[in-house]
């Protein structure tokens, strides 16, 4: 029988290959789903990084629907936003409103930081959102200096396929931590995937799927897969809104 310690299952990647308003019977059918959207300087408009124009039709979609979404911030913003310069605000301005959460994506790359600056800014941000870490390995400093020396709540979120949507040979053990896990999860894999887990997960997480929910080369989100994996998740899942969790 499966354990419910899931309240929310990420999907990563809408983008321009489908409608924003097409999300929506989604999260009707599927109220514990969010979706990650995807976003880069360089690659916005791009497979996975919708555009500029796509996110603005989100955004309005959000005002009237208030879908669950959150923000999974790459490349450039990062890297400037580790030394303390949030250009990602400067470029989006009132859009970012619409993201419950903020992730830091960091595809295992090593990013230098400015500990002090980035700590004002994550104050700022977890006053009214919550921060996510990619966890893949790479730059476990900067999440302990957020959490243990600047007290800042982020959570870590397990991907050690850096973003690549590889299986890890063992899923890493949760601490006492909210957490998330991530990589290579798809439809094919996922009752047995969450039963290994589960084995290593004994609070409340979440989940988040990306490349193996796209199709056509990639060139797809695809969401007949979404609903077939979301389907696959409902009875792990329970009803703790992500507002809830601290």
């Amino acid at each position: 029988m499966a354990r419910r310690f899931i309240n929310a299952v990420t999907v990563t990647g809408a983008d321009d290959s489908i409608r924003p308003e097409e999300l929506v019977s989604i999260e009707a059918d599927f109220p514990f789903v969010e979706f990650g959207i995807l976003l880069s300087k360089k690659q916005q408009g791009s497979k996975r990084f919708p555009s500029r124009q796509w996110l603005e039709e989100l955004y309005t979609l959000w005002r009237q629907e208030k879908l669950t979404l959150s923000g999974h911030i790459c490349g450039k913003w990062v890297r400037e936003l580790c030394l303390g310069n949030p250009d990602f605000f400067h470029e989006f301005g009132y859009i970012e409103t619409m993201f419950q959460r903020l992730q830091l994506n960091f595809h295992a790359e090593h990013h230098p930081f400015d500990a002090e600056r980035l700590s004002k800014i994550f104050r700022q941000w977890s006053a009214c959102r919550s921060i996510i870490f990619q966890m893949d390995g790479t730059n476990p400093k900067i999440f302990h200096s957020m959490y243990g020396r600047w007290n800042i709540y982020v959570f870590p979120l397990y991907d050690l396929s850096g973003g690549a949507g590889l299986l890890p040979d063992k899923w890493p053990k949760q601490t006492n931590i909210y957490s998330g896990y991530a990589g290579g999860l798809s439809p094919r894999n996922l009752e047995k995937q969450l039963e290994k887990i589960s084995a290593v997960a004994p609070g409340l997480i979440w989940i988040d799927a990306e490349t193996l929910l796209r199709s056509k080369k990639d060139r797809l989100f695809d969401l007949e897969k979404v609903r077939q994996f979301l389907k696959i998740a409902k009875p792990w899942t329970l009803n703790i809104p992500l507002d809830n969790v601290k």
